[in-house]
C-alpha cells in the first residue's frame, strides 16, 4: 500500500541528476529508485513522529529501577 506521501518520494527520486551516488531502492516491478535526500529526510521526520507519539514519561517505580 502506498501513501499520497511515499508516491511524491517515489516521483522526486526517480530523476537522480547530479547528486546521485550509487544508492537505490528496488520497487515491488524490479525497478531501481535512486534515494534522495528528500527520502531521507522524510524518513527520518516520521522516524521522529513516530518516537514522540510512542514515547511515555516513566513512572516512579521505572525510574527507581523497580
Amino acid at each position: 500500500m502506498q501513501t499520497q506521501g511515499d508516491a511524491a518520494m517515489n516521483l522526486d527520486s526517480q530523476q537522480p541528476g547530479k547528486n546521485f551516488h550509487g544508492a537505490a531502492i528496488i520497487d515491488e516491478q524490479g525497478r531501481e529508485i535512486p534515494i534522495t535526500e528528500a527520502m531521507i529526510q522524510q524518513a527520518f521526520q516520521r522516524l521522529e513522529k513516530n518516537s514522540q507519539a510512542s514515547a511515555q514519561p516513566f513512572t516512579p517505580a521505572q525510574k527507581a529501577g523497580a
